[in-house]
């Protein structure tokens, strides 16, 4: 997949939200498959038995020692979680999560992302970048 910009790097960087807090690792970017967009960030969190969530990418931006999302903590631990990665985001669950976060504007998909499958898996404190 041929990408453009910082976000595949944003692979294994720690996550923060727009306050700073430490959230926990991205794990996957996923982008739409017809606008070649970045829509989601997959997130590991730290801390919480549901583990896996999607953030918008959208206003998501670097840092020395991360990414900053542009929600907040309890925006990002309240929304809909899984124990396993879900390696597909569905509309239906698109959908939900946008009016979760509030987001406005065509929610299309189908999304694919960039890592592997088995990086969502691995221990918080392996990160590839960031």
């Amino acid at each position: 997949m041929e990408t453009t910009g910082l976000l595949p790097s944003f692979l294994g960087a720690r996550a923060y939200d727009r306050e700073g807090a430490r959230l926990g690792h991205v794990a996957d970017v996923l982008f739409d498959v017809t606008t070649r967009r970045p829509d989601w960030l997959l997130l590991v969190l730290l801390r919480a038995e549901d583990r896996f969530v999607h953030v918008p990418a959208r206003g998501a931006r670097h840092r020395t020692n991360g990414v900053v999302l542009c929600c907040d903590r309890a925006q990002v631990r309240s929304a809909p979680t899984g124990a396993a990665p879900p390696f597909e985001l569905g509309r239906p669950r698109a959908l939900e999560l946008a009016r979760h976060y509030g987001m406005r504007g065509a929610i299309t998909g189908p999304w694919e992302g960039l890592a592997e499958p088995a990086f969502a898996l691995a221990d918080d404190r392996v990160r590839l970048a960031g």
